[in-house]
């Protein structure tokens, strides 16, 4: 397209950790290198190395030491700045920035601080006040959703003209995530002192454990009936800095020491396989990668219709729980624990509706996104400055 290397910029203030983000922004920029494309990533945290394994230029901006909520407009000044003096094909945003052509969107903090707190987010919300003005004002061209439940919000509450938004799915590796490699959770039930013909119930999350419903997962699992209870452990791995009401909670159920906390890992793919069944009731939650993971690794999986991932189900409704109240995931542990074949047979179905959807596919569906725009742009001037231009949107 050019005679030197197409060039994109990445934004987002933190690609390090085993987020989300982090994980889609290394995948992209393997394979963006792969393309031929000259990648540059711009945040305030982030893993130089991984991002050089992956072919990535890291460019580290200041940031603001201490809580506030200006610390995302700073942020995303910073970068427009540096734009300024730079000259990319695309910019592309993973929610921190005000300008871009892409904004790639993996949170809706408004629709998820309602579905937990029960009131509006409030005015003085950093990230707030960065997602309603970019949603609002419409500065992109193209927004990249994690899944329906998203786009439908975006639609919804921020009037986004639909035919803008894409809905593509996080991919996952393959390789790590087998329902071959089944055997490999055997360690993990014994470091946890789970015995032979017991059950390990499991819930995988980076964090926020209010959002992920464990509330009503422990609640749930005190409901069930004492000949279930009886032989059941249950783990909760999240990074949470308040772990002790959840500990008051398990207690409280009645499940006490068969309870288990542990904090996320960057080897999860052998705590799926421990599993007999995962669990993943958040209020809401746009996709929910460790829901992938699991369904790969051929774990029966429950989860309901406020979770993005959910829709790698369709067509199997009948296991997908309408709502988020712990009576009806009562009902659902209860019916999977109480039927191995039912179980079983749930497990090979979610592994074959996962099997697909791959980091391969993700970027191929991205790729395929991505060429009108950079079409447009080497038709109509070649390779631009971004701080120039003059589309709505993306001024000031």
């Amino acid at each position: 397209m050019y005679n030197d290397a197409m060039r994109i910029a990445i934004a987002s203030r933190q690609v390090a950790g085993v987020t989300g983000t982090t994980t889609t922004i290394l995948e992209h920029s393997r394979r963006l290198r792969d393309r031929g494309v000259e990648v540059h990533v711009y945040g305030e945290k982030l893993d130089a190395g991984r991002l050089a394994a992956c072919g990535a230029v890291p460019h580290r901006l200041p940031g603001w030491p201490w809580g506030s909520r200006f610390k995302r407009g700073l942020f995303s000044w910073i970068f427009d700045r540096a734009m300024k003096w730079e000259r990319f094909d695309l910019v592309w945003g993973h929610g921190d920035t005000l300008n871009q052509d892409v904004l790639s969107l993996h949170n809706c903090v408004h629709a998820a601080h309602e579905a937990v707190r029960g009131t509006p987010l409030p005015s003085r919300s950093g990230v707030g006040m960065i997602h309603g003005r970019t949603l609002a004002e419409r500065r992109f061209r193209l927004l990249i959703a994690n899944s329906g439940l998203m786009k439908e919000e975006v639609v919804r509450r921020f009037n986004v003209p639909a035919d803008s938004v894409r809905v593509i799915h996080p991919g996952h590796d393959p390789a790590r995530f087998r329902h071959e490699d089944r055997g490999s959770g055997r360690e993990v039930r014994r470091g946890l002192g789970v015995g032979d013909g017991e059950f390990l119930v499991g819930l995988v999350s980076s964090g926020d454990l209010e959002k992920r419903g464990v509330r009503r997962f422990l609640e749930a699992l005190g409901g069930l009936p004492p000949e279930l209870r009886k032989g059941l452990h249950a783990l909760v791995v999240g990074r949470e800095s308040r772990i002790a009401p959840y500990r008051e909670a398990a207690a409280a159920a009645g499940l006490g020491p068969r309870i288990h906390f542990r904090p996320p890992s960057g080897e999860v793919a052998p705590v799926y396989h421990a599993l007999d069944l995962y669990v993943h009731p958040a209020l809401y939650e746009e996709f929910g990668q460790s829901v992938q993971e699991a369904m790969a690794c051929g774990v029966p999986v429950l989860t309901n219709a406020r979770v993005g991932a959910s829709e790698l189900l369709a067509g199997k409704a009948d296991m997908v729980l309408p709502g988020t109240d712990a009576a009806s995931l009562r009902g659902g542990i209860e019916k999977l624990l109480s039927d191995p074949g039912l179980r079983q047979g749930w497990g090979r179905a979610c592994c074959s509706a996962a099997r697909g959807n791959t980091w391969d596919r993700n970027f191929d569906l991205t790729w395929e996104c991505l060429q009108p725009l950079l079409q447009g742009e080497a038709a109509a001037s070649g390779r631009r400055r971004f701080g120039k231009r003059q589309s709505r949107g993306l001024e000031g």
